[in-house]
């Protein structure tokens, strides 16, 4: 029976089946990408009011926030491929970072959270014969537009001018570093958090407003005048005055048969519509921006109701400091290494919360006991910049000064016991003995720092490790060594 061979068909590379331009949903006039944001949409506005939510204390509380908590972890830059040139490469980076405020770009591209997108242009210059960011500014959301130029590759940034408002110019290579907050498909513009904060935002600034008028109008009591039914125009405009007046300098003058009196409120009790309004809304922004529980639905104990939203609060900032990292990764950091000629490096913050140090180091001891040494970038990723590798200590003579020398001139030191020499001989192929034996240990070694475990998870892991070490050639090794030293005591091996 002969056999079918089944031919297996290729997929078409490089190249996109349901690219924007076959959309029969959209219309692109000559390309222009266009917000699909429902919010623009509806109020018919620009980015512009994302920008006017900043002014609302909570969201710009919320906001700073979660840049604070993300520029307070430390970062750290690291070779993409481990070697001595990327380690030295990853170093002249992180040098270049300190001097362009890294922290402060890494602020102002994180305002993409309420406007959905940020544009930051680089501007470069030569340094100690380096191409670097002498600084870094962050440009206007409105002098931007996405246009679609090619149906197989990604929409190309352009900068509106006054020459061509309407497509715009595109943007250098190596210039623009564009941060995006859930971009999609049809809206590479992204959506930020400002499409759920306006509405909270909007009704939260009417009841303020409602709230002060009711402020005033019952705070205090409200002056009546009356006037004749056959008062005149001017007689009116007087007591009108009078009025005005009372208000102000706190006395009056009326014409004869014109009557002022205070009129109390009877309103009783507390007025709380509005402010429960406010609070409502209050809440609203902060279940939006930091995770935070209304304040009426914490419940439980205080102290897990407190550890819940430190959790909730350090999830966001590892979200927040992973996807701006692979901007940076993807942008800037891509080509300072490329300009420069350095190996390719990536930058990343370390958000979890310090463990125990003295814990993690009684650990890394015991290990560093068992022939372990961790290298610069591990050492630099768990305890922080600064540390550098000791030098080499000298080994001590043999005797201190002003001991006495019991040593003949022109003696020759001792030979080697033959004995140690046969313990030595059997025990010279030490590597491949104790390579079953380290190999288990050192891989979940570097999976845990891979994984970014604590010590405390690393030494449960220890006993199942230990119990997969195979010492069968050590212990195979050391029993030949033990009878070779005694048979050879045995038959009198003399030494030379």
């Amino acid at each position: 029976m002969a056999e079918t061979s089944t031919k297996i068909d290729q997929p078409e590379l490089n190249s996109e089946f349901a690219n924007r331009l076959r959309d029969p949903f959209e219309t692109l006039f000559m390309g222009v990408i266009q917000p699909n944001d429902p919010l623009l949409i509806e109020r018919g506005a620009g980015p512009e009011i994302y920008r006017d939510l900043k002014r609302d204390g909570k969201v710009f509380d919320g906001l700073q926030k979660r840049q604070l908590a993300l520029i307070g972890k430390p970062w750290q830059v690291e070779p993409r491929v481990k070697s001595a040139k990327g380690t030295k490469d990853a170093e002249t980076v992180t040098a270049i970072l300190k001097g362009c405020n890294f922290d402060r770009l890494c602020s102002e591209l994180l305002e993409a959270l309420i406007a959905g997108f940020v544009a930051s242009e680089i501007v470069w210059t030569v340094r100690d014969g380096l191409v670097v960011p002498e600084r870094v500014v962050k440009r206007a959301q409105r002098r931007f537009k996405f246009v679609q130029v090619d149906e197989n590759s990604a929409p190309q940034l352009h900068m509106l001018t006054r020459e061509n408002m309407l497509k715009g110019i595109p943007v250098p290579e190596r210039k623009f570093i564009v941060h995006r907050v859930n971009p999609e498909d049809d809206n590479p513009y992204g959506t930020g958090l400002g499409l759920q904060l306006y509405w909270p935002v909007f009704f939260k600034r009417k009841a303020v407003v409602s709230w002060n008028k009711l402020n005033d109008r019952v705070g205090g009591p409200t002056l009546h005048g009356e006037y004749p039914r056959n008062a005149t125009r001017k007689e009116k405009d007087t007591l009108a005055d009078a009025l005005r007046a009372f208000s102000s300098d706190g006395f009056v003058t009326t014409p004869e048969g014109m009557k002022i009196t205070i009129l109390e409120s009877k309103l009783s009790g507390n007025v709380t519509l509005q402010q429960a309004l406010c609070e409502y809304m209050d809440d609203s922004i902060g279940a939006v921006l930091t995770g935070q529980e209304p304040r009426s639905g914490g419940g439980g104990a205080l102290a897990a109701a407190s550890k819940e939203r430190a959790d909730v609060r350090e999830d966001l900032t590892q979200a927040d400091s992973d996807l701006l990292s692979e901007t940076l990764n993807a942008s800037m950091m891509a080509w300072i290494c490329e300009l420069n000629g350095l190996e390719p490096c990536h930058v990343w913050r370390q958000v979890k919360r310090d463990e125990d140090r003295r814990t993690m180091a009684e650990t890394d001891k015991t290990v560093s006991d068992m022939g372990f040494e961790l290298s610069i970038d591990a050492v630099r990723t768990r305890y922080g910049d600064g540390w550098e590798k000791k030098a080499a200590v000298k080994p001590a003579p043999s005797s201190q000064p002003g001991s006495p020398n019991f040593a003949e001139a022109g003696d020759k030191p001792a030979d080697p016991d033959a004995i140690d020499a046969l313990v030595d001989e059997e025990l010279s192929q030490w590597e491949p003995m104790l390579t079953p034996m380290v190999d288990p240990l050192q891989a979940a070694i570097d999976e845990a720092v891979a994984r970014g475990d604590t010590a405390a998870e690393l030494l449960t892991r220890l006993p199942d490790v230990l119990a997969q070490m195979d010492d069968v050639a050590l212990v195979k090794a050391l029993t030949r060594a033990a009878f070779t030293a005694r048979l050879a005591a045995t038959a009198g091996v003399e030494v030379d």
